[in-house]
């Protein structure tokens, strides 16, 4: 087996990792091309992975330097979820580990950062990565709106027919001025809470248009009559729905907008036969989301330095970046009630 590096994301790339079943939004062409617009400074690099003359998956990465050293995420904290190698299921992880470790050591990539559920975490433990152990919450969307409905909880059930009798409604939006609205929101929610948003309006501009135009968004808002009071954006993929974040007008809580604006989502992801919601987690989880029903998974990343002290320098810079509000995970404007 060997990585051959390409000269840039081959044209067909979405049709080439659609027959790999560990595969994500954060693999696909629209979400690469929302980071690429969004992070200039950084580059996205792809190899095919072969096993003689057949290709048995692909791995892309984010490039980033910072000072004299540059290292691959795939992904990174502000790049997504999941990414890693796409591949065909029976492939030797400890082969394929060996080849990505091998490859930075070939091009002097000081730090190596991987999530995906694929990866076991006793083979890349014994590869010498550290693990960074979470959560998130995933809710099971398979079994139709019915047996979703039935798997919530009593009190959300409950508020989500308080919101519609108290005659809100949710809908999909697709106008790009819905995402002035979404961040004007957005912004207010995390200022009240002492907080700002980790990323400007220009980056939510490039995610609806990248993503609303690929069919990879779901954008909800829910009006009391003319009056919007909350919307929320959700990216998905063929198979999963993901919670990025959400704004919400603080005096309408009590009428609960944002159980009916999850729900809309729920169901509209429950339409195109879209399997589950990751609704996000942490080292925090919330409480709003756990009323939906499913529960709570391991959310694994891993990461292995191959220049001394430089994993202590990330972690320190990670740090700081979080507590200025910059490059934290999505999710920051959680929905309450």
């Amino acid at each position: 087996m060997k990585l051959v590096r390409l000269a840039d994301r081959p044209g067909d790339w979405d049709q080439q990792i659609q027959r790999f079943p560990n595969r994500t939004l954060f693999h696909e062409s629209a979400w690469l091309d929302y980071l690429r617009f969004t992070r200039p400074h950084s580059r996205i690099e792809y190899f095919e992975i072969r096993r003689g003359l057949a290709c048995v998956g692909y791995f892309c990465a984010v490039r980033v330097r910072k000072l004299v050293y540059a290292y691959w995420g795939s992904p990174l904290p502000w790049a997504g979820m999941y990414m890693g190698p796409v591949v065909e299921p029976q492939l030797d992880q400890e082969e394929l580990v060996h080849l990505l470790t091998e490859q930075c050591r070939k091009e002097r990539i000081a730090h190596l950062e991987l999530s995906n559920d694929w990866l076991d975490a006793s083979v890349m433990q014994a590869a010498g990565f550290q693990v960074d152990t979470s959560v998130t919450h995933v809710c099971p969307l398979a079994g139709g709106a019915a047996a979703v409905w039935a798997g919530m909880a009593g009190t959300c059930r409950t508020r989500i027919r308080k919101a519609e009798k108290s005659q809100l409604t949710a809908e999909s939006a697709d106008d790009p001025a819905v995402v002035e609205d979404f961040y004007g929101l957005f912004a207010r929610v995390l200022t009240n809470k002492g907080s700002r948003p980790s990323y400007s309006l220009e980056h939510a501009r490039a995610l609806f248009h990248h993503l609303h135009s690929a069919d990879r968004l779901f954008v909800i808002r829910v009006k009391l009559q003319d009056r919007l009071i909350a919307t929320g954006f959700y990216p998905h993929d063929d198979r999963a729905m993901y919670y990025l974040d959400a704004g919400y007008e603080p005096d309408f809580l009590e009428l609960c907008p944002n159980n009916l604006m999850h729900w809309t989502a729920m169901r509209m992801a429950i339409e195109r036969r879209i399997t589950s919601f990751n609704m996000g987690g942490g080292p925090h989880p919330s409480r709003f989301t756990q009323k939906f029903g499913g529960g709570l998974q391991p959310y694994l990343t891993y990461h292995k330095s191959f220049v001394p002290f430089f994993d202590q320098a990330r972690q320190v810079y990670h740090f700081v970046m979080r507590r200025a509000g910059d490059g934290a995970r999505a999710g920051q404007g959680r929905p309450e009630r």
